[in-house]
């Protein structure tokens, strides 16, 4: 292991409007800022396997649901209606596959391609109670509760809550930002609890494969020492 502290160019590596969010946590003290930044590296990836699956088993769970005995790029039934965010993550998608040479990408290409908001967002009540544009009934009655059969008393807005707080995290971690301020024990227990409403197998491999607490429990260690393991 090395010890960040004696690499006098991480800070300037860093930038320093970034360096300093980690300097002002150690009232300016370079050394023990640096190996909090290792530290938070080591945390982010600890996030990014539970993250990932949750992300792979949730938009996989609802595209099933929401293509039930319909077609199977769903969005283009006349019957669904989507609000503008969710119809540009969509097209978005689309229009990233095609940017690299598929023309026609398959429905399944481009549930792949699209980001964690889209499916927090059709977890959400759209326009509530507007008789087309209210997710609550249009969405998440008929089709989308049914990608979550272990959800029991949990309410639809319970689970987006619950679901749009790990999207927040999961850009943190997308963009290199500092997570180790965050409620990472709450996040940590939402992604388990969120994959075991979809199915308890997926809570099984999340929570019996991840390193999230033993990451935790070396800051101090990582801050004081510089045992640092990025």
């Amino acid at each position: 292991m090395i010890d960040p502290a004696t690499l006098p160019s991480l800070p300037r590596l860093v930038s320093a409007p970034r360096f300093e969010r980690y300097q002002q946590r150690y009232a300016g003290r370079s050394d023990l800022a640096v190996r909090l930044y290792a530290w938070n590296i080591e945390l982010t990836t600890a996030f990014w396997g539970p993250v990932g699956c949750l992300e792979v088993f949730l938009r996989n769970a609802v595209h099933d649901a929401l293509r039930h005995g319909r077609r199977d790029d769903w969005w283009n039934e006349p019957a669904v209606r989507l609000l503008v965010r969710e119809r540009r993550a969509i097209d978005a998608a689309i229009r990233t596959l095609r940017d690299r040479g598929d023309p026609y990408p398959a429905p399944d290409r481009v549930v792949a391609a699209t980001s964690l908001g889209l499916w927090v967002g059709l977890t959400d009540a759209g326009v509530p109670r507007d008789p087309l544009w209210s997710y609550e009934t249009s969405i998440w009655q008929p089709r989308v509760v049914h990608a979550f059969p272990g959800l029991g008393h949990v309410r639809r807005k319970q689970l987006h809550r619950r679901l749009d707080d790990v999207r927040r995290v999961r850009n943190r971690l997308a963009h290199h930002e500092p997570i180790h301020t965050a409620p990472l024990e709450l996040i940590r227990d939402d992604i388990i609890a969120i994959a075991g409403f979809i199915d308890p197998q997926a809570a099984a491999l999340i929570d019996g494969a991840h390193r999230i607490d033993q990451v935790l429990l070396r800051k101090r260690a990582a801050v004081e020492t510089g045992a640092s393991v990025i």
